[in-house]
């Protein structure tokens, strides 16, 4: 027994990864996720709203989704059509997920923590394509599952590099998974530490089940969904451990021998197409380290498995130098991508409302895509709030229904809107059906028309636009949008035009319903 694996060194382990400089504001951002269950649309729509304050996390989400490995349906431009195609639960755990590893990269100078993100990458394409043709799991579930499945490694890789090296040395010199290395030199296994932190976190059952290192002994002839996912990632996770390892070709080659051959009864076809897997795969992980912004040069899994494959793999990219991962140089590409156009922005969401209403669709997805299209194209117009609101079948005010932005939940509670008895800016667009654009609620010949109640709730001077939707001469809907006043300057033309296309893609939607 070694000096760290004496007892009570399990609490001793956790206590310093609990106690590492990141791990409080991580603990956090996984349990603000990890809160909401789908059970309601305004749910969905709160998720989708802490996805999209923040552009990086909306960007690297929207092209994990498009990843030719991931999703192969068309183009998603949306996080609400994600949701809509790939479920809350998938899109959740994408978001947690690269939420997670963000925070986790900026120790990027930690060499064993970006081994270890890029190898659970790598096994997580892997897994995809294990079970591509097995009709085993579905294919993102292995993949989301594999992704955390080291979770315990890339903790401790995050919290004592040291100690991965050494567990990485015992496994190759001892011919032991590195989960039974683990439990020599630190008293407790990646599997547990990473099971304790992720229920810690609230993950998902699935999540805590994929985590679970299990050897082919351990699977039953006919295993359930928990082993499907626990033998899925653990297969993967083992290739690329091989892989990654320290060691010659032909020592690999026997060991990626006997791994087939011991999973032989549930993953009987991989044997023969494992050289290809890895090849491709390698040639993929390229395109998801740099979603992460990570330098794919260099890592251990790109050195060590290009050098399995030689003439297979390609070399690295330019665009994966690390000096084209930095904010201060960029190529043209990068740079285009990164500052999408306003333009960009609302093309892409009529777009995937077209796509919506030549499928099968409710009501609440075409909104929720429409107003996230109308607060993601109105970035760069300072807008702080997009908002629909519904009429009330029961008395005569229109309530807000779905909303991006701050302080939406607060919002719902005082942001009710009369249909009757009022002469101000909101009635005014609903009896007269009209689109109003009030470019200052503060200016003297529109000030009386601005509600006191509404005036006193917003907080300084802002721009209003509103949308009403009406169908067959009735106002069923209304888009508002708030923005600082100094933003409205930079509205162009064609952007008020985007806004009314979206608003009549949402009264079409209205109508198709309808019949």
């Amino acid at each position: 027994m070694t000096d760290s694996a004496r007892p009570g060194t399990k609490e001793k382990v956790l206590l310093r990864i609990r106690q590492a400089s990141e791990f409080p504001a991580m603990a956090n951002t996984v349990n603000l996720v990890n809160q909401f269950k789908a059970s309601e649309d305004s749910t969905i729509t709160q998720m989708a709203n802490i996805i999209l304050k923040d552009y990086a996390l909306t960007t690297k989400v929207l092209k994990v989704v498009n990843s030719v490995h991931y999703y192969q349906s068309g183009q998603v431009t949306t996080i609400s059509r994600a949701i809509f195609l790939l479920g809350f639960e998938s899109i959740k755990n994408i978001a947690l997920t690269l939420m997670l590893f963000d925070r986790l990269h900026k120790h990027s100078s930690n060499r064993e923590l970006v081994d270890a993100l890029v190898q659970t990458f790598y096994s997580s394409i892997i897994a995809q394509k294990i079970v591509h043709d097995l009709n085993f799991i579905e294919e993102e579930e292995a993949f989301l599952c594999t992704l955390l499945h080291p979770l315990g490694k890339i903790m401790v890789a995050f919290s004592m590099p040291e100690k991965v090296a050494e567990i990485r040395a015992l496994s190759g010199e001892k011919d032991i998974s590195e989960n039974a290395a683990s439990r020599a030199v630190l008293g407790i296994s990646y599997e547990e530490i990473g099971t304790t932190i992720g229920r810690e976190w609230n993950f998902p059952d699935k999540i805590i089940e994929g985590m679970r290192h299990i050897i082919p002994s351990e699977i039953t002839l006919h295993p359930g969904a928990a082993e499907k996912i626990a033998s899925t990632a653990t297969f993967s996770t083992e290739i690329s451990n091989i892989l990654a390892a320290d060691s010659g070709k032909e020592e690999k080659e026997a060991k990626l021998k006997g791994l087939v051959q011991s999973y032989a009864d549930h993953f009987g076809p991989v044997g023969r197409n494992l050289p290809g897997f890895i090849g491709s795969s390698l040639k993929e992980l390229t395109e998801f380290t740099g979603v992460m912004n990570i330098s794919l040069a260099e890592t251990r899994i790109d050195r060590q498995a290009k050098q399995w494959t030689a003439e297979e793999a390609p070399a690295a990219p330019a665009a994966e130098l690390p000096a084209l991962r930095t904010d201060s140089l960029k190529t043209i590409d990068a740079f285009l991508e990164a500052e999408e156009s306003p333009e960009n922005i609302f093309s892409k969401g009529i777009h995937d409302i077209n796509d919506a209403l030549f499928g099968h669709y409710s009501l609440n997805d075409v909104i929720r895509i429409a107003l996230e299209t109308m607060y993601r194209g109105m970035q760069t117009s300072a807008l702080s709030r997009a908002l629909f609101f519904v009429r009330n079948t029961s008395e005569p005010v229109m309530n807000a229904r779905l909303g991006f932005g701050s302080d939406i939940e607060e919002l719902k509670k005082w942001f009710v809107i009369r249909t009757e008895g009022e002469n101000d800016i909101f009635t005014m667009a609903i009896t007269g059906q009209k689109d109003l654009i009030i470019r200052d609620v503060d200016a003297p010949d529109i000030a009386g028309f601005v509600p006191r109640w509404y005036r006193g709730k917003i907080g300084g001077p802002v721009y209003v636009i509103l949308l009403p939707l009406s169908v067959s001469k009735k106002i069923i809907g209304l888009y508002c949008l708030e923005g600082l006043r100094e933003g409205f300057r930079d509205i162009s033309k064609g952007q008020f035009n985007y806004l009314r296309i979206l608003r009549d893609q949402s009264v079409l939607a209205i109508q198709q319903l309808r019949g």
